[in-house]
């Protein structure tokens, strides 16, 4: 999932006292989830909406479906070929695209800025894999700007914070960002660099900028360079941070112009869906008329006739790929609450599964010990493993979102994670969750028993299992001494039932409570239910 947050009081500045009342009331439309604190708002979106990743652009959709604004598509002012490109980078990242954005100094919205654009790289970037975005200030570089591939012992600069001044290849070996995405770069001795008519370098994508165009709070005017190794990826960077910045009123201007136009007959790409379709999935009828303003209202321009609708969509709706997209989205104006209810006609009674009574007659025993059941994801994050210091899981190759980037062999980590996200309520926190892990190629279904408190430990986790087994009447189990990662090395012990080991408790270590920002005791359990179920059953 992505997160975008603000401190309550800059949103109410920025925005007006309503703006949260009404960000909370648009989630019933869009689909996302809010919270908030005493100081924080938050907002957690679907990772197929990179067009809402700032509370700007939340605020203009919402003004599109209450307050009648209509959307247009982005005009480009011509400017000169300012910005050229070297066929010898090609081989390096293939496609590139520069513009500028010339407005008032960007102010408050200079956070939100460079926040959406680390959102953009993790998204629709796959964290810079595909395509990363450098942002200039412009006042301080001389045009032409040029691209080109440059041997790294060669090049010489300043990293954007400082930290570094040396040659490009000192800076993949010692600076952070080099240390984290040298590895894009597919050559060891060439370099991409782009650089300005003086030779200052303003960045070497998709690693790191250069400090002699460091934006600031006072930056009037952007040169915003476009890389990366998939057209599609750095055509949808493009309309985002285009559509961003003409969002809080800036003027665009192309530099290398005959790309940017090829981009921009995509903007207003038009979606024919039949009216036929739009009855047959959602289950009823709706009048051209209505499903003109209802789109509009979600952000499109649309004509019909008697039959069809041809939806204009905005350039940065990277997310609508054909009709069932736009249907959606009349949907969601529509209301799915006002849709016409219709009973399914199925020919067979519903019965519970065969292998689902050991898991309801678990889920009854732990919810009458007094425990919550909570549901993570199956598909979650690599940071799950990276703040654990362990490399399981299972990898998933190009994923679509880096929030969805590894199968999960273990619940407890995903658990832990949830025990952060909620560490400021109120203790004890005693939560179990029941799913499908992937280990060794096998699916399983397992337990896992988190208790959070000033002094949870292994007895209480005993004490768990002990009731807990002995309702699954499995008396003989035994736990013996063990060591297991992220937990405490004597205090942890595998549980084992006719000599097969089906699960272990402990205390998890301090460590890597610190890791998932936890300050009290965390102890868990986790069982695998298809072994005890073959054990039973």
């Amino acid at each position: 999932m992505v997160v975008i947050k603000e401190a309550i009081p800059e949103l109410r500045k920025l925005y007006g006292e309503n703006f949260i009342p009404e960000i909370e009331r648009f989630s019933e439309v869009i689909g996302y989830s809010t919270e908030k604190d005493d100081f924080e708002f938050r907002v957690e979106f679907n990772p197929d909406r990179p067009d809402l990743f700032s509370f700007n652009l939340l605020k203009i959709s919402m003004e599109m479906y209450y307050n009648n604004l209509r959307w247009k598509p982005i005009s480009i002012r011509k400017k000169g070929s300012d910005f050229l490109v070297d066929e010898n980078v090609r081989s390096l990242r293939k496609y590139v695209i520069g513009f500028h954005c010339i407005g008032r100094s960007i102010g408050d919205h200079f956070r939100e800025l460079i926040d959406y654009q680390e959102k953009i790289h993790l998204s629709i970037g796959k964290d810079r894999t595909k395509v990363s975005i450098g942002i200039h200030d412009q006042k301080n570089l001389r045009f032409p700007v040029n691209y080109s591939a440059r041997k790294s012992e060669e090049v010489k600069f300043t990293t954007y914070d400082g930290t570094i001044t040396g040659t490009a290849k000192e800076i993949l070996k010692n600076h952070q960002k080099g240390v984290e995405y040298g590895h894009l770069i597919p050559s060891s001795s060439l370099v991409p660099i782009i650089e300005d008519a003086d030779h200052r370098v303003l960045s070497m994508p998709p690693v790191v900028n250069g400090n002699s165009t460091a934006v600031t709070e006072t930056t009037s005017a952007f040169f915003i360079d476009i890389t990366g190794t998939d057209l599609k990826a750095v055509k949808d960077a493009f309309f985002l941070l285009a559509y961003y910045f003409h969002g809080i009123g800036y003027e665009i201007e192309g530099s290398n112009l005959d790309d940017i136009q090829k981009f921009l007959k995509t903007d207003g790409r038009t979606v024919a869906v039949s009216l036929d379709e739009v009855e047959e999935i959602l289950g009823q009828r709706i009048s051209a008329e209505d499903c003109i303003t209802l789109l509009q209202r979600m952000g499109y321009d649309c004509k019909a006739d008697s039959s069809h609708l041809k939806a204009m969509v905005p350039g940065n709706r990277s997310d609508v790929m054909g009709p069932v997209d736009i249907i959606e989205d009349i949907a969601k104006a529509h209301g799915y609450s006002n849709l016409d209810l219709h009973r399914p006609n199925l020919d067979v009674i519903g019965h519970e599964a065969e292998g689902n009574q050991m898991v309801s007659n678990v889920r009854t025993i732990m919810v009458g010990l007094g425990y919550q059941e909570i549901m993570t994801y199956v598909v979650s994050t690599h940071d799950h493993y990276k703040n654990a210091n362990y490399s399981g899981g299972v990898h998933i190759r190009n994923p679509k979102s880096l929030d969805f980037s590894m199968v999960r062999d273990r619940l407890y980590l995903g658990v832990l994670d949830l025990l952060r996200l909620n560490k400021r309520r109120n203790l004890p926190q005693m939560v179990f969750e029941i799913g499908e892990i992937l280990s060794d190629t096998e699916q399983f279904t397992n337990l896992c028993v988190a208790r959070i408190n000033s002094k949870s430990s292994f007895s209480d986790m005993k004490q768990v299992l002990d009731a807990l087994m002995t309702r699954l009447s499995l008396d003989s189990y035994e736990v013996r001494t063990s060591d297991h990662e992220n937990f405490i090395s004597g205090r942890t012990g595998e549980i084992v039932v006719n000599g097969k080991a089906i699960g272990y408790l402990g205390e998890v270590h301090p460590e890597t409570l610190e890791q998932y920002e936890l300050k009290n005791p965390v102890a868990i359990i986790e069982v695998n239910l298809s072994s005890v179920s073959s054990l039973i059953y």
